[in-house]
């Protein structure tokens, strides 16, 4: 038996995530991508809190990352309410992801609004192109239909889903999550962006920004070969300086942006924040951490506010700790099996070129 397989008998929980992940992007694909959303988001909380109660250990793990996020800062809401909330809202998103292929330019509206427009728009009035730089927060693949079906030409610099499989192909994949994220995939490349993979050559990115283009990704992935610290909250962030590099090699504008959808709103809130002021003298190492951490100080903002949004990626972050190049936060335990940077940024380049 493979240990993909066998791995269902060390994690019977594994097979139960795994199989209805694979209901979801299968058969209930047609189905869910045609509900009312109001359907959707009872079908979420429902969803939500099943798989919460189901997932003991990832509750743990998430009230010690939000409590070390927080350190003594107060949380906007009760700490079990935001662990609700997480839950309830990462089930909304994954939803939402079934549905990408009934996104156009008529129906979008009906699934998130732009708010800031008028920053993007002075940002390519520039003609250098824009950088919408993202956490992995709340919704934020809704940034690539909100724009591209708004007519903004886009690209985003990110790995594919089944690269996932590979880099955690000894500890966590299965022959049924690779089926789950190879559909995600299909239903990824249906949205109105270009996909540029991340472990390839950056050429894509730096066209798309000389060609007046808006470029979308994320600062807070796994991957990268120059990093910075940040204080993110009560923590110190491992961050890649790969947005502000690229904005100093093009002259680009970097806009934070965010998705942000309350409890009981059947709509996203995808916001432009104004552009970064992106130093450049002499000293590039601080310009470039410089820019990291400004970018870092709006998002910490949002994560205040909506802890929720961010709680399970933290997890997630815990959890592949051991593959990462530099772990995201400095405060992590070896992880069993840990590998060092030079492992780690071979196996992420392998699993990146396979797809």
């Amino acid at each position: 038996m493979s240990s993909g397989w066998s791995r269902f008998l060390r994690r019977p929980d594994l097979l139960v995530k795994d199989l209805g992940g694979l209901a979801l992007y299968y058969p209930g694909q047609a189905l869910i991508s045609r509900v009312p959303r109001p359907v959707l988001g009872h079908t979420a909380r429902v969803g939500g809190d099943l798989v919460r109660l189901a997932a003991r250990r990832d509750q743990v793990l998430a009230r010690t990352e939000l409590r070390k996020l927080f350190g003594d800062r107060p949380l906007p809401h009760a700490e079990q309410d935001i662990l609700r909330e997480a839950w309830r809202q990462t089930m909304f998103n994954e939803l939402e992801v079934l549905r990408y292929p009934h996104l156009d330019p008529s129906t979008v509206g009906q699934v998130c609004v732009v708010e800031g427009r008028e920053h993007l728009d002075d940002a390519l009035a520039r003609g250098k192109g824009a950088i919408i730089l993202i956490g992995h927060f709340g919704a934020n693949q809704m940034i690539m239909p909100a724009l591209g079906h708004a007519g903004y030409p886009m690209s985003q610099l990110s790995a594919p889903p089944p690269v996932w499989a590979d880099i955690l192909r000894e500890s966590r994949t299965t022959p049924l999550w690779e089926r789950v994220l190879e559909r995600r995939w299909e239903l990824e490349q249906k949205l109105p962006v270009q996909h540029i993979n991340v472990f390839r050559f950056l050429r894509p990115a730096l066209k798309c920004l000389q060609d007046n283009q808006v470029l979308g990704l994320a600062f807070d992935g796994g991957g990268g070969r120059r990093w910075t610290q940040v204080q993110l909250l009560g923590r110190r962030a491992n961050v890649a300086v790969q947005p502000a590099q690229l904005a100093r090699k093009t002259g680009a504008a970097i806009l934070p942006t965010l998705v942000v959808r309350e409890p009981g709103e059947r709509r996203h809130r995808v916001i432009v924040t104004p552009a970064l002021d992106v130093p450049r003298t002499r000293d590039r190492d601080a310009d470039l951490k410089g820019t990291m951490q400004a970018f870092v100080d709006v998002f910490s903002e949002w994560v205040t506010r909506h802890p929720a949004h961010y709680l399970n990626f933290l997890v997630l972050r815990w959890k592949v700790r051991g593959t990462d190049v530099v772990p995201f936060f400095d405060d992590y335990p070896p992880a069993p099996g840990q590998l060092s940077p030079e492992q780690a940024q071979a196996h992420l380049q392998w699993a990146g070129e396979k797809v």
